[in-house]
């Protein structure tokens, strides 16, 4: 774990005998508040509603393929060529999750909603952005969160899945198709 390097505090600029002046001239007459007039913050409620386990369709096993980073997934029915072209990016997505600053809690019903509501409309491809896990220490956390959830309990939503093309994200964001 490395030590986080801060930048120096810079010094308050003096302030000249003239501004000084203005500035006192300005306040002259004011009177100090009785009672501090701040009201206290209400908390935020997530708008973020849970999906319920019955509304998502029963599992399906997906063939794994690729190596760590650059996992691809797919039903049976679907060949290797589909794949090849989701990943070029040659399928295009029709709509995109952003979950960038969102924590795991907040993703997951996120990811749950934005799928279930693709194959509502029958969108073919969506893309999910995820990050690179950057900022995570080396840790993708939300590419983690996103390739478990689409191998496990939202497996029945997908059809195959693939690292996005460069221009797309690349190792950043996923590829869906999605299941009808």
């Amino acid at each position: 774990m490395g030590s986080r390097i801060r930048p120096p505090k810079l010094a308050r600029p003096r302030v000249s005998p003239e501004d000084e002046a203005l500035f006192l001239g300005a306040i002259d007459g004011a009177v100090p508040l009785a009672q501090r007039d701040r009201v206290p913050p209400v908390p935020v409620r997530s708008a973020i509603a849970i999906v319920p386990r019955e509304v998502l369709p029963p599992t399906h096993v997906l063939t794994v393929e690729g190596s760590d980073g650059e996992l691809a997934a797919r039903a049976p029915g679907v060949n290797r060529a589909q794949i090849a072209d989701l990943r070029r990016g040659l399928i295009r997505a029709e709509a995109t999750l952003d979950l960038h600053g969102h924590t795991a809690a907040e993703a997951t019903p996120m990811l749950e909603k934005f799928l279930l509501d693709s194959a509502r409309l029958r969108r073919r491809c969506v893309l999910v952005i995820h990050g690179k896990g950057l900022h995570g220490g080396g840790i993708a956390v939300l590419r983690e969160l996103v390739l478990h959830h689409l191998v496990g309990v939202l497996s029945g939503l997908v059809h195959a899945f693939s690292p996005a093309a460069p221009n797309d994200g690349g190792a950043g964001a996923t590829y869906v198709m999605v299941r009808a």
